[in-house]
């Protein structure tokens, strides 16, 4: 059985589910930055946590300045490199790095190398209280 189709209810609103993540499937981003596949979000009836894959192209435009009012932020880095900018100090993540981001901080990223950049994305809390606030 593909792992992407092993899922349950438990109780009224609650969802096990195991995903795949080559099974997955990929939505475009912005035109020109990559694709991300959505993996734990508001569409499995949770509000506490989001968790996607953003695939962004190399060379691929940077991300807006924003911030989340309530939601903290992770990043994880699964492949490449990446330039991340936080409330105006700009850092390159890597590969393994891991990255926590509080709300309220501006930030943006960018894949400026050469090759494709990999990085999970971790918001919580998210749904209705997840908001994306331009700072550009």
């Amino acid at each position: 059985m593909p792992a992407v189709a092993a899922a349950r209810t438990v109780g009224r609103s609650r969802v096990f589910k195991i995903l795949h993540l080559d099974e997955c499937p990929a939505s475009p981003m912005e035109p020109g930055r990559g694709e991300q596949i959505k993996l734990i979000n508001s569409g499995l009836g949770t509000e506490k946590v989001d968790v996607h894959l953003n695939r962004l192209v190399a060379g691929g435009p940077r991300g807006k300045r924003h911030h989340h009012t309530r939601a903290d932020n992770v990043y994880i880095v699964k492949r490449g490199e990446g330039t991340l900018t936080v409330d105006g100090e700009t850092h390159v993540i890597r590969e393994n790095d891991v990255v926590y981001i509080p709300a309220g901080m501006t930030h943006s990223l960018a894949n400026l190398s050469g090759s494709v950049f990999e990085i999970f994305e971790i918001y919580a809390p998210a749904g209705r209280q997840f908001d994306f606030v331009v700072d550009e």
